[in-house]
């Protein structure tokens, strides 16, 4: 979306450049911050004016609004052979969803899990981690790790049956007469959401861009990258809609967010990533990555099933102890290992 900019600063050098990367930094935290307050307040009050719940804007709006940054980086890197990269964004971005996104949403108010996201959209982003592992280690072209184009089309398939069931699936917001309903016209609201989507997208490129850069030069490489500071850079939008969500009492904008972002990222993001420039000879890291990521989609569920009472600060304090655990091994493997 910015490339033409950033090639611009790609040109100067020396003390400038960092500079440069400190102010994209500076910049993209406040597109974040203030986009995603204005998001989370449109997409609740377009929930309440058409009459669905909070939960099925935050699955689709405002879920695929907030990955805008994790589809534009994965997506041009593949086209641009960075495939390292590309998938290293998406195993990720989706950890720190798990972990630090609703982590941290729990940590400002304890959230009780909607009973239809217990039945359908957790055992999904369980599947899709499945699938995704599944596809890696099996059906190999060049007798290691690949993700070949017609999987990544049934990806695709799998993106299009997933949102025609939320639709479908998901019960209409009962009205109530003393709710105060809001004045805001609905094509206001659409509006909103997507200058407000616009300006998450930009602000996770300016944080992933200065990052990233700043972490090359200190000479990480391409999966480390897109394991940490890229995954943690475009996963920044569900971060902030998410605690924005919470201390506004919308739970389900803020867990539909997490959850949305993490299934939307697999089977859209990889899916057309993949479409566009299979994933040959996956680095066997990453392997390792997608099995941590799918035991922190279980270990979510099998916590929202068993805690009646909703996953509260406590849980959150250690779902972001665990990603700080996760984030010293992956810097340990790639620089002692």
């Amino acid at each position: 979306m910015l490339d033409f900019l950033f090639n611009v600063f790609n040109k100067v050098q020396g003390f400038w450049f960092i500079l440069i990367c400190i102010l994209c930094l500076g910049v993209g935290l406040v597109l974040l911050i203030k986009g995603a307050d204005f998001f989370v307040s449109s997409a609740s009050t377009l929930a309440k004016k058409i009459g669905v719940s909070s939960l099925i804007i935050g699955l689709t709006v405002v879920s695929i609004g907030t990955s805008l940054p994790e589809a534009s980086v994965s997506i041009s890197s593949a086209i641009k052979g960075s495939n390292g990269l590309s998938i290293g964004n998406v195993v990720g971005s989706n950890i720190f969803n798990m972990l630090v996104v609703l982590g941290c949403s729990c940590i400002f108010t304890p959230i009780i899990v909607d009973k239809g996201l217990k039945k359908r959209d957790l055992p999904i982003l369980i599947g899709t981690g499945l699938i995704l592992l599944i596809f890696t280690l099996l059906f190999n072209k060049t007798g290691k790790y690949d993700i070949l184009r017609w999987e990544a089309i049934i990806l695709l398939v799998l993106f299009i049956g997933y949102i025609v069931l939320c639709i479908f699936t998901t019960p209409k917001k009962e009205e109530d007469e003393n709710e105060e309903k809001p004045k805001m016209k609905v094509w206001l609201c659409l509006i909103i959401i997507v200058l407000s989507g616009l300006a998450i997208a930009c602000g996770g490129e300016f944080v992933t861009y200065g990052a990233s850069k700043l972490a090359i030069k200190m000479g990480a490489d391409e999966i480390l990258v897109g394991l940490t500071i890229v995954a943690v850079g475009t996963s920044l939008p569900e971060l902030v809609t998410s605690i924005m969500a919470a201390k506004k009492k919308e739970n389900e904008i803020a867990v539909g967010n997490a959850v949305g972002s993490s299934i939307f990222n697999i089977l859209f993001i990889l899916g057309a990533a993949a479409t566009i420039s299979p994933y040959y000879n996956v680095n066997p890291d990453v392997v390792i990555d997608i099995v941590i990521m799918l035991v922190v989609f279980i270990l979510t569920t099998i916590l929202v099933i068993f805690l009646k009472k909703g996953i509260g600060r406590k849980t959150g304090i250690i779902f972001v102890l665990l990603y700080v655990a996760y984030l010293t091994y992956i810097i340990l493997r790639n620089y002692c290992f």
